[in-house]
């Protein structure tokens, strides 16, 4: 473990391999703090993924917890990305809120800083997205640091205020209404489950829709460790599956990350072939939304998406509106190169890349 003194200050900056045992006494702290950001999440991650390992950084005033950041190190080939938002989530910092707020902000960027000094040698990345409150409130400072590179990305949230009922009647456009009804009224199911057995019935199309999208599947191992919990009483947060099926087979799911005012529908995907006759995307969504508002969260968030397009309006059509995160990356002028032309060559292929678009596979 690495100590330092924060400047001008009492405060101690730690840096650690390990989770302090009050790590989630600080996400306690943190109102805005996303599941992604829980001992549980970071703990499951550095078990499951290859080879992954945890860069903890803390400042203490006293005994006190008051502030942390945690990645996850994983090597693809000679690269070392160090990720504090894992797989298009939230990460960063996190600071009490209790402290004065002009503290805050010093620790927030205090953490940004030093977070920074993990980049040593040209093969190193770093990166974090910051969840729209932080990214409202500390974004234009983060900016000055220097040292890091910033890209816009929107995510979708659905407004819970009201209930369930209000969102039915209010939010969701009528067209999601009648295809909620007419899927189940063609016998198609939707219901909110913690069962492992239904998560690795739902898998293998996940893993099918990330081999068509060219990207690498999220464990199955990962996924079950969140669905089942850390086991403690006090457990922060909560995962639960959504899970839409038709004659017994799963023809969609979202894993859902809960904590406080938000639900995040994270890792979906459902069937194509029965997009257009039993709407597995809004039968999910809207057992997302019942379970959302059942548990008491103000936000269901469908994750990120561009500024247009029909991923963007499907989301809309639930009465999704656009919520800003920052995504900030620190890396050398090779590999800020490199990145560019592996985006460009997305870009160009993501239209002839969808899903959605794919012929059906089912008779």
């Amino acid at each position: 473990m690495m100590t330092s003194a924060a400047a001008q200050t009492s405060e101690t900056l730690d840096r650690s391999a390990e989770l302090p045992q009050d790590w989630d006494d600080l996400v306690r702290g943190c109102a805005t703090a996303e599941y992604t950001q829980t001992a549980h999440w970071l703990l499951c991650a550095r078990r499951h993924y290859r080879g992954a390992r945890l860069v903890v950084l803390t400042v203490r005033r006293g005994d006190r917890l008051v502030a942390g950041l945690a990645a996850v190190a994983r090597r693809k080939g000679p690269i070392l990305h160090l990720d504090s938002s894992l797989d298009g989530t939230s990460g960063g910092p996190l600071v009490l809120d209790s402290l004065d707020p002009a503290l805050r902000a010093r620790l927030f960027l205090l953490l940004f800083e030093r977070f920074a000094r993990e980049r040593r040698g040209p093969l190193t990345t770093l990166g974090l997205a910051l969840c729209p409150a932080h990214e409202q409130e500390f974004g234009s400072r983060v900016c000055g640091l220097g040292g890091w590179s910033r890209r816009e990305i929107s995510t979708a949230a659905i407004s819970l205020d009201g209930g369930l009922e209000r969102v039915d009647r209010e939010r969701m456009a009528k067209t999601k209404r009648n295809e909620r009804n007419r899927g189940l009224r063609r016998g198609a199911e939707v219901f909110v489950t913690n069962d492992p057995q239904d998560l690795s019935r739902f898998y293998p199309l996940y893993r099918k829709a990330a081999a068509h999208w060219g990207i690498e599947p999220v464990p199955e191992a990962f996924m079950q460790g969140l669905l089942r919990g850390s086991g403690l009483a006090d457990q922060v947060g909560e995962a639960f599956l959504t899970c839409a099926t038709l004659e017994g087979e799963v023809i969609g799911a979202h894993l859902n990350l809960h904590l406080g005012d938000r639900v995040l529908a994270w890792a979906g995907v459902t069937d194509p072939a029965l997009a257009r006759t039993h709407f597995p995307s809004t039968l999910c969504i809207w057992g997302d939304l019942s379970a959302a508002c059942e548990r008491g969260a103000r936000w269901l968030d469908l994750g990120a998406s561009e500024v247009a397009g029909s991923l963007l309006g499907f989301k809309k059509s639930f009465g999704a509106e656009l919520q800003l995160r920052g995504f900030y990356t620190s890396r050398g002028a090779a590999l800020k190169f490199a990145e560019q032309v592996r985006d460009r060559l997305r870009k160009r292929g993501e239209q002839a890349n969808r899903w959605h678009d794919r012929e059906p596979e089912r008779p």
